[in-house]
């Protein structure tokens, strides 16, 4: 039977009703291309960029690019590192574009002057692992040492839990040594303007 087209269309529903959501997308996009002009401007975005390859660099020469001993130790202690870091950039920079640019850089150069750890890195699960402690809370060195000897397949081993530690919480004091270092410029948001 024919159905008359002027009932049909009142069911229809027209896409593009609501111009809003198309207006906030702009205003985003405009507030972070005045985010990265700033940033840029004001020297922090450079900055950034140094911060990550000073930290890979870093990451890189723990134990140089021919390994002695324990291999699985070492790849361990690289990707637990490259953890700290990660997490000490987003702690440590003002912005999620700085935190972001940083660890762009910091994995490009590790992927150009450590390719074999990067790839190690690129197909390791510890940092989710990892994550999980940070997002528990409370006593996170301790849980962050605790995983690192469970990863180096060294479960309850003290001196492989205070190594995980000590590791974790030297390249956490890195992060934010090289961020006073290089007197990043204090963003908006953080002062409060």
């Amino acid at each position: 039977m024919y159905k008359n087209n002027s009932e049909e269309d009142q069911d229809i529903k027209i896409a593009g009703d609501s111009f809003e959501s198309a207006a906030n997308d702009d205003s985003e996009g405009d507030q972070t291309a005045r985010e990265l002009q700033r940033e840029k401007d004001n020297g922090n975005l450079n900055r950034a960029r140094r911060l990550g390859a000073i930290m890979a660099d870093d990451v890189s020469a723990i134990e140089g690019d021919s390994p002695s001993g324990d291999s699985v130790l070492m790849t361990q202690r690289r990707i637990l590192l490259a953890f700290a870091v990660a997490v000490g950039l987003e702690s440590f920079l003002s912005s999620s574009l700085l935190s972001e640019t940083a660890q762009s850089v910091f994995y490009d150069t590790l992927r150009e002057t450590a390719p074999s750890f990067y790839e190690d890195l690129q197909e390791s699960n510890a940092f989710s692992f990892y994550y999980l402690c940070v997002r528990d809370g409370g006593q996170v060195e301790t849980k962050v040492g605790k995983t690192f000897a469970s990863l180096c397949g060294m479960t309850d081993n003290e001196t492989y839990a205070r190594m995980g530690e000590e590791l974790y919480r030297r390249f956490i004091g890195q992060v934010q040594h090289y961020t006073e270092v290089l007197a990043f410029v204090p963003s908006e948001r953080s002062t409060g303007v």
